[in-house]
């Protein structure tokens, strides 16, 4: 692979040295795990996750007494944490997609071209509070990427799902239909009151062998049970 000097024709080490510096000045993209979330601010602090290389000076020697600034080293240092970084979700206004965000969770830090301050603090369009651009002070957490370590397991190629990460809780959305699947009772509120259970094949099952057996009717007998008992809308499990 050829350095972009030897791309633009220049054998110039001076010029790719002023590149790569300016390079390493200026923030893109960074994977990032949250030590802390504030919840009532819906910001984190977030330590980056790759250690930056920095040159220090080389170990005394007996021509340099004191650390050889002569004999420069490259040496791997974890950059300090970021405070107060923005989260990115699915949000709306009127509408948002939250998820639960503790410590450990891995993210993507992207840093803006500018400083966000102006707008962070009052919204809208603002002007620029200081001339710092790709800086890790304007970083934002995009929650989403992992690790293989984190990689989910049973991940489902046909179908939307909203699921806890050991597969227990479900939502499934595909062309076939929508599953619900959760290890305890699933709860419906509305404006109305508290809607009643929907009925389940258990239920049926029980009513029509053990319950109407039992029940006495004026002839000419019991009305005939419907073909289809069930909503084809929803159905409760």
């Amino acid at each position: 692979m050829y350095s972009i000097p030897q791309r633009l024709g220049l054998e110039c080490n001076e010029i790719e040295g002023a590149i790569w510096q300016w390079s390493c000045m200026m923030r893109s993209a960074i994977p990032g795990i949250v030590k802390s979330f504030n919840s009532i601010k819906q910001t984190c602090v977030v330590q980056v996750a790759i250690r930056e290389y920095i040159m220090l000076p080389g170990p005394p020697s007996p021509l340099y007494p004191k650390p050889d600034d002569h004999k420069k080293i490259p040496t791997s240092k974890a950059i300090p944490p970021l405070e107060d970084v923005p989260i990115i979700m699915m949000r709306v206004p009127g509408w948002s997609i939250t998820l639960p965000i503790v410590e450990g969770t891995e993210c993507l830090l992207i840093f803006a071209d500018t400083c966000i301050d102006g707008w962070w603090q009052n919204s809208g369009v603002q002007a620029s509070w200081d001339r710092r651009r790709h800086d890790l002070s304007d970083g934002f957490a995009l929650f989403g990427p992992w690790s293989q370590p984190n990689r989910l397991t049973n991940y489902s190629n046909n179908s939307v799902q909203i699921r806890s990460d050991d597969s227990q809780t479900i939502i499934d959305i595909s062309s076939s239909g929508i599953k619900i699947q959760s290890p305890a009772t699933v709860n419906v509120q509305a404006p109305a009151g508290i809607p009643l259970p929907l009925v389940n094949d258990n239920f049926y099952q029980w009513f029509t062998t053990q319950y109407m057996p039992t029940v006495r009717y004026i002839p000419p007998g019991p009305p005939p049970l419907p073909t289809d008992p069930e909503t084809t809308i929803l159905k409760g499990q």
